[in-house]
Parts: structure tokens; C-alpha cells; sequence
């Protein structure tokens, strides 16, 4: 009465372990890579409210330039304006001086997000990869296939590469395939 629970059979016991192995690995760094994924899109979100703040502000700041402007354009037609005039010019360099800092902080805000949206691309294909990986070592291990394992780890590669890349922020980015699946 005392009968143990059996365990499947499989006809190749070395293979089953490849899978489980290379299931561990795989998910490991797509758990790894999720986290940093998440953390750029943050960081992306982020840099394009600055973006949009910083352009804003240039627009208003550039905006107040050109009122400034006008006003001393008017005040210096008035025999009594002159010193106005002349405080309003100054008032319009100065904003001139600020729009020119918001237009750099807003480039460089868009800058940093074209940057991160290329790691963003980089993280998103090493999971693409990783989970095709994924499917098709499992199917490997139902059909007892090892070439279908080395299907797997071909795409396990890519996957890692490009998580490597991610991480290194290594420059390698397939333009084609991202303008692809975008």
C-alpha cells in the first residue's frame, strides 16, 4: 500500500534537464530585465513631461520677450517714455536670456528620451527573443527534439545579447527590425 507517486517517463532525461536548465536561465533574466526595462520607461515618461514643461515655458518665456519688445517699441515713441522704453528693452533681453537656457534644458530633455527610447527598444526585443526561447524549448522537451533545443538557445542568445546590450548601453540596435514591429 505503500506506492509512491511515479514520475513521468520521458525517453531522454538528459534533454529534460537542457530544458529546465535553460527555463531558469531564461527567466531569470527576463525577470532582471523587466525591472530595468521599467525603470527606463519611467525615466522616458519622465524626460517627455520635462520635454513638454521646458517647451511650454520657452514658448511663454518667448511670448513675454516680444511683449517686452513691444512695449518699448510704443513707450519709445512717447516724448516721456524714454526710460521706460529702455526698461522694457532690458526686460526683453532678459527673457531673451532665459528662452535660450529653456530651449537647451528642452532639447536636452529630448535627447535623453530618443536615448532611452533606444535601451527601451533593446529591452523590448531581449523579451521578445527571450519568450520565443521560451516556447520553443518547451516544445522541445514534449516532442524530445534536441535541434528544437538549439532553436531555443539561438533565440536565448539574441535574447541575451540584447539584454546585455540594454544594460551596457551597447549600440547594438537593429534599426530595421524595430522600424518593423513599430
Amino acid at each position: 500500500m505503500s506506492e509512491g507517486i511515479e514520475a513521468p517517463e520521458g525517453g531522454n532525461r538528459r534533454l529534460n534537464r537542457m530544458v529546465a536548465v535553460t527555463v531558469v536561465i531564461l527567466s531569470v533574466a527576463m525577470a532582471v530585465g523587466k525591472i530595468k526595462d521599467d525603470n527606463i520607461v519611467q525615466a522616458m515618461q519622465a524626460d517627455q513631461a520635462s520635454k513638454i514643461d521646458l517647451w511650454s515655458e520657452y514658448q511663454s518665456t518667448r511670448i513675454k520677450a516680444h511683449d517686452q519688445r513691444i512695449a518699448a517699441t510704443l513707450l519709445g515713441q512717447s516724448p516721456t517714455g524714454a526710460g521706460a522704453a529702455a526698461a522694457a528693452q532690458k526686460e526683453s533681453a532678459r527673457y531673451d536670456g532665459e528662452s535660450a537656457g529653456l530651449k537647451r534644458q528642452a532639447q536636452d530633455a529630448q535627447h535623453d528620451y530618443d536615448v532611452q527610447g533606444r535601451r527601451d527598444d533593446q529591452f523590448d526585443l531581449s523579451d521578445g527573443f527571450m519568450s520565443i526561447a521560451l516556447a520553443v524549448v518547451a516544445i522541445s522537451a514534449l516532442i524530445e527534439q534536441f535541434w528544437l533545443l538549439a532553436v531555443g538557445w539561438v533565440s536565448g542568445g539574441f535574447g541575451l545579447l540584447f539584454l546585455v546590450a540594454g544594460f551596457e548601453s551597447l549600440a547594438i540596435h537593429p534599426d530595421a527590425l524595430v522600424a518593423f514591429l513599430s
